[in-house]
């Protein structure tokens, strides 16, 4: 594993959110540490992040793309069921390569 200084942007619909900081790559994935809503920390893996990401004419170490993800999510309605629905969700990645 590399380290990494990345930045990820999540857009759902006309929503964004926005991470950045250190983390590792894989051969095939970029491996960071996040923190909950409710402060428990976890490890967020974005799956074929390299296979996705190409390197930044003129920037050498810089690399960046974009990652589509259809998530179901569950719901209450108004009655008081639960229903599910899927969502799109994408991801622009930027990282670069720390010596």
């Amino acid at each position: 594993m590399k380290k990494v200084v990345y930045s990820v942007t999540k857009y759902v619909g006309d929503k964004f959110t926005k991470l950045s900081g250190i983390g590792c790559i894989t051969d095939e994935d970029l491996v960071i540490a996040c923190m909950s809503k409710t402060n428990k920390p976890y490890i967020r893996v974005f799956d074929g992040c390299v296979k996705q990401c190409s390197e930044i004419p003129g920037k050498k170490g810089e690399f960046k793309g974009n990652i589509y993800e259809i998530q179901t999510i569950e719901y209450e309605t108004k009655y008081g069921s639960v229903d599910t629905r899927e969502i799109d969700v994408s991801y622009s990645i930027w990282y670069k390569l720390l010596d």
